[in-house]
Formats: structure tokens, C-alpha cells, sequence
């Protein structure tokens, strides 16, 4: 399995390691909904240097990418970041991605560990012979997130250009750990995340990516950060109802079907799958993804089946107990005609129908 540069701070810190993508990770340090609960309340420290960050650049790298990815980056300025989908030629998604743009003919795309190779090999094949270079600096480059309401006060300790001034998907090539000549190099700050909480994420040096983490870490002892795995982002992503590749979205969904039309401008032009996703528009998609919440006790898991009247209607694909609502809630894609807010289902939990009912994302929302 792969390693990120933190990995030896994650064993020091006695996390617990799995297998993610290929990549041995922390699913959790002092638990799952003890990390959950300081995200929520403090601070959360996660390591996400398993994804992929490729940059894209010269003349010829907006065209490019308004032709790769169902997004308008022309609308995004200079210090920006624009959630996007990049989709097969039947409109299927091959992964969604962030967007930033950090010069008028320069951008950093930040893409799933899971599609890291398919993505890249996608886009060097879409790639034109004009004025456009791509780079994968998923080794030269690491990530880590912080996130939660005390975030923004400690990473003012570490970077205070960015703490200050980023607004939400906003990005900046700014000073880290400026404080100390020693510690002084660049980075790539960004008012991004996972959690639905005020957050950040930055883009180091991997050889850097110790100090950072530990400068944060160090920075936040008062607020009272902590390390978290990926068994709470997963937790913290799916109560603000976030999609997970693989989970809630692959090449055999749309993002129409998936509710991120948000993610989708006709406008804008051509691009790989627009004419079948404009036809889906026109007609209305078989099927959507939802939310839902149990009426009764009972946790949903990927793979359950979501029934009506005795008939299997859709599928769960993300589920968990919410630690905040105490009761289960999870996405599924189900029939369009059984995906109006308020309409109720049953969600087969072990051979056991638990009634559940459709409600409007998010879960949470931070006040």
C-alpha cells in the first residue's frame, strides 16, 4: 500500500490504519464520533494527501478545461475554487473534482485517490496539441484539512494572509509557517472541505508536510484539535450530504441524477457528455438521489434496498447513525416519482422494513 509523508506522525499518534484506495490511512485515532464531535464543536486535523492534484496550465488551459469538465470556469476568477464533475461521453461521472484557479492560464484540479490514475490518464488523452501542460503533483505535493468553528483562529497561528482574508471556495499562494525562516515556504491555502463546518485546506511541499501538520497541531492545543480519521469525514461529509465516489456517484450516474445540476452550465458551450445530459434535462432523469431519515430506530448502509408497496424502488448508498439528530439517515437513488420531499419509504434493514421518509438536504447545517 501507498503511504502519504504524514503516515509516520499518524502511527506515532496510535492511529488505527486501513486500506483506502490503496493507501494505508487513518480511519480513526480516538474515535470515530469522538473526532466527529470536536469537528463539530472545535477542531479536526485530517490528512487527505491520497488525493490527486494535478495542475493544468498555459494558453490554451481554459478551453481545455470548459471542454474536460461540465463547470464554467470561465465565471471563476483569479483566487477561486468551483466544485465540478468530470464525465464520460454518455454523461456518466468519472469523478468530481475541485477546481482552482490561481492565475489566469493556471489551475490546480484536486480529484479522488480512488480515480487518480483513470483521471489523469483521461485528461493527457483529451489533451490538445495547442498550449496546454499537465502536471501530476500528487507526490510533490501534500494536503492536509482543518476543520471546524475554531479553525480560522488557528490557522491564523500558522498563516495568517489566508485566515484573514479567504472566503468561502476561496483559494491563495501564500506564505506557511511564516513566523520561522527556517519553516518559511509557499503553499496553496483554500477555504475548502469535507464537513460542512468553516474550514481550510492546504496544498504543502510533502517535505514540509511534518511541519505543517505539527505546527497546527501545536497551534490548536488550546482549542483543542485533535487528529481525525476518515471514519469522521465520512460521517461529518454525509450529515451536509456530500457525494462520495463510488458510494453516491460513478460513471453509471449523471449528475443530474445525482442533484448536482448546480455542477452542470449548459451554457457554456460544448463539453464531453453535455448532449446527453441536456436531453436528461429536457426529459426529466428515471431515477434521483435523495436524503432520508429513519422513522425508527435502525442504522442504512450501502447496499440496502429501498422498497415501496413490496417493491424495490432504489438503493441506498451512503448511511450512518447521525451523531447530532440521533437517528439514521442515508442517500439513495429511487424512482424520480418517489423523490418529493416528504414521501415515505421502507429501507430493508436486515430482512426488516424500517419506514423512513424523504427530507431535504442537508441533514445539518451549520448556524
Amino acid at each position: 500500500m501507498k503511504r502519504t509523508p504524514l503516515f509516520d506522525a499518524h502511527a506515532a499518534l496510535g492511529a488505527k490504519l486501513v486500506d483506502f484506495a490503496g493507501w494505508e490511512m487513518p480511519i480513526q485515532y480516538s474515535g470515530v464520533v469522538d473526532e466527529y464531535q470536536t469537528v463539530r464543536t472545535a477542531a479536526g486535523l485530517f490528512d487527505v494527501s491520497h488525493m490527486g492534484r494535478v495542475t493544468v496550465e498555459g494558453r490554451d488551459a481554459v478551453a481545455f478545461l470548459q471542454r474536460v469538465t461540465t463547470n464554467n470556469v470561465e465565471t471563476l476568477p483569479v483566487g477561486a475554487a468551483q466544485y465540478s464533475m468530470v464525465c464520460n461521453p454518455t454523461g456518466g461521472i468519472k469523478d468530481d473534482i475541485f477546481v482552482y484557479r490561481l492565475g489566469p492560464t493556471r489551475f490546480l484540479l484536486c480529484i479522488n485517490a480512488s480515480n487518480h490514475e483513470k483521471i489523469v490518464s483521461w485528461l493527457c488523452a483529451k489533451a490538445p496539441q495547442g498550449d496546454v501542460r499537465l502536471s501530476d503533483e500528487s507526490d510533490e505535493l501534500a494536503q492536509i484539512a482543518l476543520q471546524g468553528p475554531e479553525s480560522q483562529q488557528i490557522l491564523r497561528a500558522v498563516c495568517p494572509r489566508a485566515a484573514d482574508t479567504l472566503k468561502p471556495r476561496q483559494c491563495v499562494e501564500t506564505e506557511v509557517l511564516g513566523a520561522s525562516r527556517a519553516n518559511r515556504m509557499t503553499g496553496i491555502v483554500s477555504r475548502t472541505g469535507y464537513t460542512g463546518e468553516v474550514g481550510y485546506e492546504l496544498y504543502v511541499p510533502s517535505s514540509s508536510a511534518k511541519v505543517v501538520w505539527e505546527g497546527l497541531m501545536k497551534a490548536g492545543e488550546e482549542a483543542g484539535i485533535k487528529p481525525c480519521g476518515l471514519g469522521a469525514r465520512d460521517l461529518l461529509r454525509l450529515e451536509v450530504g456530500y457525494l462520495l465516489y463510488g458510494n453516491d456517484i460513478d460513471e453509471q450516474t449523471t449528475p443530474l441524477e445525482a442533484g448536482a445540476a448546480f455542477a452542470v452550465d449548459f451554457t457554456k458551450g460544448e463539453f464531453i457528455g453535455r448532449p446527453t445530459l441536456l436531453e436528461q434535462k429536457e426529459k426529466g432523469p428515471a431515477k434521483r438521489l435523495v436524503g432520508f431519515e429513519l422513522l425508527q430506530k435502525g442504522v442504512p448502509r450501502h447496499g440496502m434496498k429501498i422498497v415501496s408497496d413490496g417493491q424495490v424502488i432504489g438503493i441506498v448508498t451512503s448511511g450512518n447513525l447521525s451523531p447530532r439528530l440521533q437517528k439514521g439517515i442515508g442517500l439513495g437513488y429511487v424512482q424520480t416519482k418517489f423523490s418529493e420531499t416528504g414521501t415515505q419509504f421502507q429501507v430493508d434493514i436486515r430482512d426488516r422494513a424500517h419506514p423512513a421518509v424523504v427530507v431535504t438536504l442537508p441533514f445539518y447545517k451549520r448556524k
